[in-house]
């Protein structure tokens, strides 16, 4: 397989989408593009891109994108303007297969089932793709933005899969406000869609959570009252008053995005798994109005369960990162293998931090030469693996 990546920061969309679809191609020595993968900023003109894109590659490449709120290549960090980009994918031994629900806003559920439909037929396959919209309805300064969960899509597509298969993925986010987040898909742009990519064939996944969060030392906090993405009681107790005290001070709920803390949920580690995680952190949005309670990014924690407060350190982002790259990338020269491409789902909240982690794999990525696709993302979808015994 032959991989090319390019990046563009330019208003005028169609030459834009038309020079990066040529220069992911010469990138990557591809004489004929067989997937386009396309990523823009919210500034976009997401539909002229798809357009220009289309025009170099033509009718029969498979196309696939969506929002994100900055790019990362090996060369490249961008954040503002219109920066936008591509990875142009050609194979004779590996197979891709696309497939699209718009029931996500609906029927979160009935959207993996779909998908998973969709893939059924899917020979030998080693790597699926999730992209979907995280934004439900956009937020304004008035009212919190409201948000599509992954857990029940994620669960449904896994379950109704044919075979079983790692999933990695993110939920696409246009800016830090939550506005309104475009999904494209092969000759259309859409909106509150779920999409999936199979890759099947001569191809071997390596899948690494680079995570910096570290768990605040404090009492046991179990979660005593809540609604969907929003949290109004721990232990009993007001929530932003229990967060107060372990954190120390209040400045925490002057932030949309809360930067530094998050809420996580603690998994069993499982010994030779380098690159698994204890922890899934769910990113607090701010605060709701009077102090209420918090609005998380995501739905999932119920009441009853018991979580920890996380707090980002700079630290552990950084040695996270130099660790789990490195590891990688002497796995795959372990196992003889040959690195064709990266993909990199970065936080959005990492970008107030300066992006040094970013700013640190690029450099290992460009010195073993591997191409580099990178956004930024509202959630980021890994395989998490848990001690059953």
């Amino acid at each position: 397989m032959q991989a090319g990546v390019a990046y563009c920061n330019a208003s005028a969309a169609f030459a834009a989408g038309y020079q990066l679809a040529r220069d992911a191609a010469s990138n990557g020595g591809i004489s004929c593009v067989q997937l386009l993968l396309l990523f823009c900023g919210g500034n976009c003109h997401y539909q002229q891109l798809l357009a220009g894109a289309r025009q170099f590659c033509g009718p029969d490449t498979q196309i696939l994108g969506g929002s994100t709120v900055g790019i990362i290549t090996t060369e490249r960090i961008e954040t503002t303007g219109y920066p936008a980009i591509a990875m142009a994918l050609q194979a004779t031994d590996v197979q891709f297969k696309l497939a699209l629900s718009e029931q996500l806003s609906r029927d979160p559920s009935a959207a993996g089932k779909a998908l998973a439909m969709q893939l059924a037929n899917s020979l030998d396959p080693k790597l699926l793709l999730l992209f979907y919209d995280s934004v439900r309805y956009a937020g304004s300064a008035a009212r919190p933005a409201v948000l599509n969960p992954s857990p029940p899509l994620l669960q449904c597509l896994s379950r109704q899969l044919a075979k079983p298969v790692p999933i990695a993925g993110a939920g696409l986010l246009a800016d830090l406000l939550f506005s309104n987040t475009k999904q494209i898909f092969q000759h259309q742009v859409t909106d509150n869609a779920a999409m999936a990519l199979q890759f099947s064939g001569n191809l071997k996944p390596y899948i690494v959570a680079m995570h910096g969060c570290e768990p605040l030392p404090s009492e046991s906090l179990t979660i005593s009252r809540s609604f969907g993405q929003f949290v109004y009681e721990l232990n009993k107790q007001p929530v932003c008053k229990v967060l107060d005290r372990i954190i120390g001070h209040q400045r925490w709920r002057d932030q949309k995005p809360v930067s530094q803390y998050a809420l996580g949920m603690s998994y069993p580690a499982v010994a030779g798994q380098p690159f698994s995680t204890p922890y899934v952190a769910r990113l607090i949005n701010g605060v709701l109005p009077n102090d209420e309670g918090i609005i998380l990014f995501e739905p999932d924690l119920t009441e009853g369960q018991q979580i920890q407060l996380l707090q980002r350190s700079a630290h552990s982002i950084l040695m996270a990162t130099d660790q789990q790259t490195r590891a990688v990338l002497q796995q795959i020269k372990q196992d003889g293998c040959r690195a064709v491409a990266a993909i990199y789902f970065d936080c959005a909240g990492r970008i107030h931090a300066s992006t040094p982690e970013a700013v640190l794999l690029q450099q290992q990525l460009k010195a073993a030469a591997i191409p580099l696709l990178g956004i930024y993302t509202g959630v980021e979808i890994a395989p998490v693996v848990t001690n059953h015994s």
